[in-house]
């Protein structure tokens, strides 16, 4: 263990030690005055020496306070139930991602976030900042995108400086979430409970890599990041490297245009060295005060993507509804169709106890599939910190890849419920 971090130990451990230790005896000294007093029948003031310990005690708080550091720490807790009115015999939901267990409680996520945001406009040490995100629980196998990870993954890991020219470019290296897509690993900033197959299936879910972004106008930015793996995953499977990029812009008040683009030679077989190329973009209408109108859709191509010297190729459409009555009751609506034209990249999970998720029923799916789902999602917040919902979803595919018990069918239908604390 190095000098300084002994030191930093150390001093952690004994300010700690102490102020525990002076709070004791200010809420000892205090109860035994009040004590006194009632006991006696009259009025004690209390003693100067204890306000200057209460003092002494509020400076060392607030010296070495996360606020007092410029640090900021939150995160969430997620769980849920999914029922299955299909009962498939594996309890595997088919098709899907992050909800795959049927007629099971999960515990989803828990995710802690201590961050440094770095700022502009202030002293040079404010430019640089930080963010480190940590998952547990079951989602947290599948956030690297290597789908075969443990219960614990650090979603985002990165550094920041803002560099001074302009309006600032924003510079980051590390893991990072993804620029591509409207819908993210964070059920919070999701409207539904489930995932869409545009986000679990055709989309990375992080990157690893360099990004720099600058905001040309409060109308118009532009991010571009050099990244590893399509798949985010933490290993590197070749020595080629990929771009993505996104280009936002607000024309006005109500509208949000977003395109964004991903090139690499890395393809989704290991080894191999062949293009894949995504672009597609989302439209985000505020159509009123309490209602907002989100559409994506994108293409998507792999050079043997089989490794066959067949060419794969995937592409989605998606459409939102999210409508909020008041503060603390809402409605949200997705629908979607999404082709996996060579089977490239669905049914790529396992049914076996514990299974991965994106599992199709057994012997299913090699050839590609077309599949559209609707789901309507009641959400309620009975206070600001606490988000429930409730979630029903119809799917359906042009395969037999889902299951009923034991047989193959076409379509399954779910009802779920999610809990979400945040803190």
């Amino acid at each position: 263990m190095n000098k300084s971090r002994c030191s930093l130990l150390n001093c952690t451990f004994v300010q700690g030690f102490f102020v525990g230790f002076l709070v004791l005896g200010i809420f000892a000294m205090s109860s035994g005055l009040a004590f006194a007093a009632a006991s006696e029948g009259v009025e004690v003031e209390e003693p100067e020496k204890v306000g200057r310990l209460e003092e002494m005690v509020e400076e060392m708080v607030k010296k070495h306070s996360l606020a007092k550091l410029g640090l900021s720490l939150y995160g969430y807790v997620d769980l849920s139930y999914v029922q299955n009115f299909k009962n498939p015999s594996t309890k595997v939901n088919q098709n899907r991602i992050f909800d795959d267990d049927s007629n099971s409680f999960r515990v989803q996520l828990a995710q802690i976030v201590l961050e440094k945001a770095a700022k502009t406009g202030g002293a040079l040490e404010d430019a640089a900042g930080f963010r480190i995100k940590l998952n547990f629980g079951e989602d947290a196998e599948f956030t690297g995108g290597s789908f075969g990870g443990d219960d614990v993954d650090f979603q985002e890991v990165y550094a920041q400086f803002v560099a001074p020219f302009g309006n600032g470019i924003d510079l980051r290296m590390g893991r990072m979430n993804t620029l591509i897509g409207y819908e993210v690993i964070e059920s919070p900033y999701n409207p539904n409970f489930s995932r869409s197959w545009l986000f679990g299936f055709g989309q990375p879910f992080t990157t690893t890599g360099f990004r720099a972004a600058y905001d040309f106008t409060e109308e118009v930015s532009l991010a571009v990041g050099i990244i590893n793996d399509f798949r985010g995953s933490i290993s590197d499977n070749n020595n080629s490297k990929g771009v993505e990029s996104a280009l936002s812009m607000k024309p006005t008040d109500w509208l949000g245009l977003t395109a964004y683009g991903y090139y690499t030679n890395n393809s989704l077989n290991v080894g191999s060295h062949d293009g894949l190329l995504l672009g597609g973009g989302i439209i985000d209408i505020q159509a009123l005060e309490s209602t907002e109108i989100v559409l994506e859709a994108y293409y998507a191509n792999q050079v043997n993507g089989l490794g066959n010297g067949q060419n794969t190729r995937w592409n989605g459409f998606a459409g939102y509804v999210i409508h909020d009555f008041t503060e603390q009751w809402g409605i949200r609506f997705r629908g979607e169709i999404f082709e996996d034209a060579n089977g490239g990249v669905s049914c790529f999970g396992t049914n076996a106890k514990g299974g991965k998720p994106g599992s199709c029923a057994p012997g299913s799916g090699a050839g590609g599939q077309t599949l559209w789902e609707t789901t309507y999602t009641l959400q309620y917040k009975p206070i600001s910190s606490l988000i429930t919902r409730l979630e029903y979803r119809y799917d359906q595919s042009d395969e037999k890849t889902f299951l009923k018990g034991t047989k193959a069918v076409d379509n399954q239908q779910t009802l779920a419920f999610q809990v979400i604390y945040l803190f």
